[in-house]
């Protein structure tokens, strides 16, 4: 069986909702863009509970996403840090 569902482009990127069908488990996840969101095709089994338990997933990849972009100048500083620690440490000890 064969189900298509539109997802807000708003709230779930295209990289999530990708991210998050190649994690899905036994039903086959397509995403596509259509006109009025981004159109996901669940192949397989129950759509109904495979589409949930990808909107799930989706959701995690989302957050997972928004985290990187909202704390990437944060690790990049820490990262910095440590590289010139390590670099300073290494040349006392030598």
């Amino acid at each position: 069986m064969k189900k298509e569902f539109t997802v807000d482009r708003v709230v779930y990127s295209a990289e999530a909702l990708r991210l998050a069908a190649n994690v899905s488990g036994a039903a086959r996840i397509e995403v596509k863009d259509g006109s009025a969101g981004l159109r996901v095709e669940v192949s397989g089994g129950d759509p109904e509970a495979a589409f949930r338990e990808f909107m799930n997933e989706a959701l995690n990849q989302q957050c997972r996403i928004d985290l990187v972009k909202k704390n990437f100048k944060t690790s990049q500083l820490i990262l910095a840090n440590a590289l010139v620690s390590a670099l300073g440490q290494k040349k006392q000890g030598a």
